[in-house]
């Protein structure tokens, strides 16, 4: 668990300059929210009707970090989340965890071969920058400028870091540390950049509470892979539909066991597909409503038949019994869990370092 601080004059700033603006939808024609709720900034895409689905609205980027604190707050005000000080993690009105406030670092034996090795550490910038002040009761997002990133290298915490801060570039500036894809500049993203990446560390469950708030719904498996397939049949769920190098926010060197060196990048960047959506492929794995009828994550033979849709399955009926649907691959991932036919799915608990969502609504 990382240290959290109180906020002071800088924190107080920037969640003014985050948080307080116009709640609207940017769609043509006319959405009222639920009981007049205001909601946060959206760029809502057409998605045509198809022979597999209804015509249906899609956020045209992963929800972002701006997004997501804005809504933690307002349900916050409104009663329906609550935060366990004692586990830092955000739940629902039902006790279910919808997202962890620590920002814990992983650190893997990747190749399992029982040493932890430099070439296995992973960007501590993939931490949670969601961040709850207690004595105010609100939600802002964590300033990169004042994160004490030593704490992720204090082995009394992560016993098992053998790198440091010098050996990663956007955290030392020497620039023979490693960087990812799109940080080649070195320079610490700022808080504005912060807040136009997709929210991550969320759950499925973090994720549809966001959606019910605003009267919004996650995706279908079926309505992600017709908004994936950009109107053309698109194999892979890119700009194009292909694999090509840089294409998307995707570990080009996998499947591997050597971890990505890099982290989530804005919702908003890479070229959209041909309907206007931003990394339906890569950057953040994407959650939807479809329950998946097995419980092994890491199989890769999933059938698109064994995921399914029930909305009277309650959650402890589902526990150890079935995942929820999680598509598009992701940043760290490798470049097949891009294709449009991608089965994979989690447990609906779970709430990694890659772990986003977008939404959608019918009217």
């Amino acid at each position: 668990m990382h240290e959290r601080r109180s906020m002071g004059s800088i924190h107080w700033m920037a969640l003014v300059i985050l948080l307080v603006s116009q709640f609207t939808t940017s769609c043509v024609g006319d959405f009222i929210e639920p009981a007049g709720r205001a909601s946060p900034e959206i760029d809502w895409v057409l998605i045509p009707s198809t022979a597999a689905t209804e015509a249906f609205w899609m956020s045209a980027t992963e929800v972002t970090y701006k997004q997501y604190v804005e809504y933690l707050n307002a349900a916050l005000a409104a009663g329906t989340i609550h935060v366990d000080l004692t586990t830092q993690e955000v739940r629902n009105a039902e006790g279910l965890k919808m997202t962890s406030l620590d920002g814990s670092r992983v650190v893997k034996d990747h190749n399992g071969n029982g040493i932890f090795e430099l070439e296995e550490m992973e960007n501590p910038l993939n931490m949670s920058f969601l961040a709850y002040d207690d004595a105010n009761h609100v939600f802002y997002i964590e300033d990169p400028a004042t994160v004490d990133w030593q704490q992720f290298f204090d082995r009394s915490v992560y016993p098992n870091v053998v790198d440091s801060m010098d050996d990663w570039y956007e955290l030392s500036g020497n620039k023979d540390g490693f960087v990812g894809e799109g940080d080649e500049d070195g320079e610490l993203p700022d808080l504005e950049e912060i807040g136009s990446w997709p929210v991550n560390h969320i759950t499925y469950y973090g994720a549809e509470a966001f959606a019910v708030f605003y009267g919004w719904e996650l995706p279908t498996m079926a309505q992600w892979r017709v908004a994936a397939s950009g109107g053309l049949d698109f194999v892979y769920a890119t700009s194009d539909g292909t694999a090509s190098d840089g294409i998307a926010w995707i570990n080009f060197d996998g499947p591997s066991r050597i971890p990505h060196k890099g982290h989530a990048q804005p919702a908003a960047s890479k070229n959209p597909n041909p309907y206007g959506l931003y990394n339906m492929g890569g950057n953040v794995w994407e959650w939807v409503k479809d329950w998946y009828n097995g419980y092994e994550v890491f199989s890769r033979d999933k059938r698109t038949e064994d995921f399914f849709i029930d909305d009277g399955l309650s959650d402890s009926e589902a526990f150890g019994k079935y995942l929820k649907g999680i598509l598009g691959g992701s940043f760290n991932y490798f470049t097949d869990t891009m294709l449009s036919t991608w089965n994979h799915a989690a447990r609906p608990q779970a709430g990694n370092d890659h772990f986003g969502f977008r939404v959608v609504r019918s009217d």
